[in-house]
């Protein structure tokens, strides 16, 4: 399994109940920052307000569990157009 499997199984279930829906979840490297992207979607559609509610109810969740032993960005967004 993956890290990015960790995290999805373990982030899936509480974006489900906020009433989002878990398109992705990817880790990368940018200019040497390690970003962690997650992507969701919402019938309706997203605004910047649900992608900020979303990295604070994320954000302890994922410091707790400890998955990623390192730095990291967390940047929520949508798949866009």
């Amino acid at each position: 399994m993956t890290l990015e499997d960790k995290i999805k199984n373990l982030i899936k279930p509480l974006i489900e109940k906020a009433g989002y829906e878990l398109v992705n979840v990817q880790l990368r490297f940018q200019r040497r920052n390690l970003i962690l992207t997650i992507t969701i979607k919402k019938e309706g559609g997203l605004s910047v307000e649900d992608c900020a509610k979303v990295s604070r109810m994320l954000d302890p969740i994922l410091d707790k569990a400890d998955f990623i032993k390192q730095k990291y960005y967390l940047t929520v967004s949508s798949p866009g157009i």
